[in-house]
């Protein structure tokens, strides 16, 4: 398997963009993975290098960054994201949690709000976005960590590495749509009768709880309205003893913490999109301004006023983006 994972980026004959500006190394990944802002440590040493392909529901793209560098995206809920470290490392951060995901490991989930994630200057990743109408059952599936040398993971991606090492292949997705409906349809039987049982069969990170996913999906649905521990705790179906406990077990932070950071992230979306902080703050249930810009500084590292009008504010100092929190 870690022979496949070389000959997957050494064989690749997709279209690569290289290039030494983050705006525009940004914008490409865009093209693949939704809005994306990267932000390196450092300057450039060498030219980051981004490449990618659309197969009907699938995105696949291969990214090696070049230098220490922290990305960060938006979404909306509606797509899940493979994520594949076939060298270096990277740290995501997911549910309130970071999670370290090091050389020939993967990491599944289903992004919703600000993701965020920093890489290594030697990090090589295949990066697969799925649109979530493919995934079945759905609620059964949380954040998995998996390695790559899982046999069952195998079929998926030889046959990500045939569609990649063929230009042919490439311009016949490209070109004619029979194809590229055959391949994304066996993409599709792979991973939903192979590669997602074995990831969630053999997940090193737990699964969260049913009551967890309740009430982050009430959450979810109630983002900007007033509501209550006790609230989140009814739409769960539990006590609230029985949530804290289970909160503290599979995300490391309380209820009440989860529902703030999916404020702030949808804040964060309501600034990038030209909304006054005043305007983002109230939107999101933040009634009190000031306080809302420490909570707002204390999990981006930055004053909301910053982000009014687009991305990463061009002020982000070196060490500020070379934290642990990136987005993606």
């Amino acid at each position: 398997m870690i022979d496949l994972d070389l000959r997957i980026l050494a064989d690749s004959k997709l279209p690569l963009l290289r290039s030494h500006e983050a705006a525009e190394v940004g914008r490409h990944l865009s093209r693949f993975l939704g809005s994306t802002n990267v932000t390196p440590v450092d300057a450039f040493t060498r030219p980051a290098r981004v490449s990618g392909v659309r197969i009907g529901v699938f995105s696949v793209a291969l990214v090696e960054l070049g230098a220490p560098a922290s990305i960060e995206a938006v979404s909306r809920g509606d797509y899940a994201v493979m994520m594949l470290c076939l060298h270096g490392s990277a740290q995501m951060e997911v549910d309130g949690r970071v999670i370290p995901v090091l050389a020939n490991h993967g990491l599944f989930w289903l992004p919703d709000g600000v993701v965020r994630a920093t890489f290594s200057a030697n990090c090589a990743r295949l990066v697969v976005r799925i649109e979530s109408r493919l995934i079945e059952r759905r609620s059964l599936f949380g954040t998995a960590r998996f390695e790559l040398s899982n046999p069952a993971i195998e079929p998926f991606l030889e046959l990500v590495h045939s569609i990649l090492s063929s230009r042919t292949m490439i311009a016949a997705i490209d070109n004619e749509p029979s194809v590229c409906r055959r391949v994304e349809a066996l993409l599709a039987t792979l991973l939903q009768r192979t590669c997602l049982p074995a990831i969630y069969d053999n997940a090193d990170l737990p699964i969260a709880s049913r009551d967890v996913r309740r009430a982050e999906a009430y959450i979810r649905s109630n983002v900007s309205h007033n509501i209550r521990l006790q609230d989140i705790a009814a739409a769960a179906g539990v006590s609230v003893r029985t949530l804290q406990s289970s909160f503290k077990r599979d995300r490391h932070v309380t209820p009440m913490q989860c529902l703030r950071n999916l404020r702030l992230d949808a804040a964060r979306q309501h600034l990038i999109a030209g909304s006054s902080v005043a305007e983002a703050a109230h939107g999101t249930g933040f009634p009190h301004q000031g306080r809302f810009s420490q909570y707002y500084r204390k999990r981006f590292g930055h004053s909301p006023s910053s982000t009014c009008g687009g991305g990463l504010p061009p002020g982000i100092d070196a060490q500020a983006a070379g934290t642990e929190h990136v987005q993606l």
